[in-house]
C-alpha cells in the first residue's frame, strides 16, 4: 500500500516525510494498506508541475504529503522515526527466528 512505499522510501533514503490524512470518502485503512497495482508513489521537487503535467496527460495524481525531517508522520495517527523504523524493519526476521 502507500504508507508501506513511503515507509520503504524514508528507510532507504533517510528522509523522512509528513502525509495528509486520507481522503474522507475513502476508510484509511484502504487508502494507506490497499495493494492497486495502478498506484504509483514519487517524490518531486515541484510537486505543482508534476501535478499539472499528470492532469494534461489525463493521469490522476494527488499530493500525498512532503518529503524531509528525521520522522515519517501521518497526520494525527502517529510519528516515528526513520531509523527507528529501519531498527525495527531489520529486526522483525531475526526476532520471529528467536520465537
Amino acid at each position: 500500500g502507500l504508507l508501506v512505499a513511503v515507509a520503504e522510501m524514508a528507510m532507504a533514503s533517510g528522509t523522512g516525510a509528513v502525509l495528509l490524512a486520507s481522503p474522507e470518502r475513502v476508510p484509511a485503512h484502504g487508502w494507506w494498506f490497499g495493494e492497486d497495482q495502478a498506484r504509483y508513489v514519487v517524490a518531486v521537487a515541484d510537486g505543482a508541475a508534476f501535478l499539472a503535467r499528470a492532469a494534461a496527460a489525463g493521469v490522476p495524481a494527488r499530493h500525498l504529503g512532503r518529503t524531509g525531517g528525521q520522522e515519517l508522520t501521518l497526520a494525527g495517527v502517529f510519528s516515528i522515526s526513520v531509523e527507528r523504523l529501519r531498527a525495527a524493519n531489520a529486526a522483525w526476521l531475526p526476532g520471529l527466528m528467536k520465537a
